[in-house]
């Protein structure tokens, strides 16, 4: 270590040289460390790379398909539709995957019409059958739902790695069906904590290979999500109303003219062009605001976590043009409609990565390990009704 020191009469001071070995053999006093800053990681957007274009052909053909062989085939559709979508959406580079089969599916289809079968044919034989058969089937619902989360979880995976989800059968049949009792003692009340005691349960059951996913959510903006649910929704049946009484008065005002309580056709109509724009309000609302504190409260772990930005305004201009569209072209606009809403979805939710997003994959997939029989009694009971 080379210094530059004060020389008198051509020799160092003697305090100097000292000095100069000290910092040499480096048992000098050292310089406080100055902390690393956190390497800031990019946000990774979501992206729909998808058409409506490609998308109507797989659509055309899966309505035909279904028409014909009298709704069997819609297995096999559901399964084309969503391995479209997956393959189609994409995270930092690569693309989601959906490798199911539809025969699960088609068993699951077989026992939601069954059920529902049963119940219209018990209804027409006696109100208190029809009772049991609700009985019935609000037993079954909860496991239902957790073999369909189990059956979605395991075919759906990013980057070759899938996706899990840990059955809690007692879990499901506690926030599905025993808290719902405390639904009319309470006067709904208690709903949005159901709701976000739900949206908790099935999010901390999945699983990202062996990462666990957490949630944290503030029951409070549950509430309030309820509370501005319940004012758009009679301030949009007020205005609906009032449009309403409106355009039936002013028809039956003119001399002559009948009105439209004379033609039960059009004032059907006229009731749906004003009824159901309200409702989509309250739909979109809802929806965007529930979505937003699904995503918003997920964590994998890492630290890794989702941020969402779904707008009313802009879900409701969806919901209604996608609508319009749909009415005009006698519903062949319905696979652009679809498409259209993914694509906004997609492009307003964000991964924000609390780190090195290869690394983490590669070393999730190196602590995974399902067990053959495991994976085996899962698909003997694989089901998915689409719940």
């Amino acid at each position: 270590m080379y210094t530059r020191r004060a020389v008198r009469g051509g020799r160092a001071n003697k305090g100097d040289v000292m000095h100069d070995e000290t910092l040499a053999l480096d048992v000098g006093p050292s310089d406080p460390e100055v902390p690393a800053r956190p390497r800031a990681w990019p946000d990774q957007p979501f992206e729909f790379h998808g058409s409506g274009r490609e998308y109507f052909r797989i659509w055309i053909v899966n309505l035909a398909l279904s028409i014909v062989t009298l709704g069997i085939y819609s297995a096999w559709a559901s399964v084309r539709t969503r391995r479209y979508f997956y393959a189609n959406i994409w995270l930092a580079g690569s693309p989601f995957e959906y490798s199911a089969q539809p025969l699960p599916i088609l068993r699951g289809r077989l026992i939601a019409v069954l059920m529902f079968g049963c119940y219209i044919l018990a209804g027409r034989t006696s109100p208190k059958l029809q009772l049991v058969a609700a009985a019935v089937i609000a037993i079954l619902l909860p496991w239902l739902i957790v073999r369909g989360l189990a059956f979605r979880a395991r075919y759906s995976s990013w980057r070759r790695l899938p996706f899990r989800f840990e059955p809690d059968f007692r879990g499901a049949y506690k926030w599905y069906l025993a808290m719902y009792l405390l639904i009319f003692p309470t006067l709904g009340l208690i709903y949005p904590w159901i709701k976000a005691r739900q949206q908790q349960w099935t999010v901390t059951h999945h699983r990202y290979g062996n990462a666990t996913f957490d949630f944290e959510a503030d029951v409070t903006d549950y509430y309030i999500v309820l509370f501005a649910t319940i004012g758009i929704t009679i301030l949009a049946l007020v205005c609906a109303g009032f449009i309403l009484v409106g355009v039936t008065g002013s028809s039956a005002g003119h001399p002559g003219t009948p009105g439209l309580k004379n033609h039960p056709l059009e004032l059907l109509a006229t009731i749906y062009a004003v009824y159901l724009p309200a409702y989509l309000a309250i739909y979109a609302y809802s929806r965007s605001r529930m979505l937003n504190l699904l995503y918003n409260g997920a964590r994998l772990a890492g630290g890794h976590r989702l941020r969402s930005t779904l707008g009313f305004w802009a879900m409701f201009w969806i919901y209604v043009s996608n609508l319009v569209a749909i009415i005009c072209t006698v519903g062949l606009a319905t696979a652009w409609a679809k498409v259209r809403m993914v694509r906004y979805r997609a492009s307003h939710i964000v991964l924000q990565p609390a780190g090195d997003l290869d690394a983490f994959v590669a070393e999730t997939t190196a602590q995974t390990d399902v067990g053959a029989l495991g994976a085996e009694m899962d698909g003997f009971f694989s089901i998915d009704i689409g719940l």
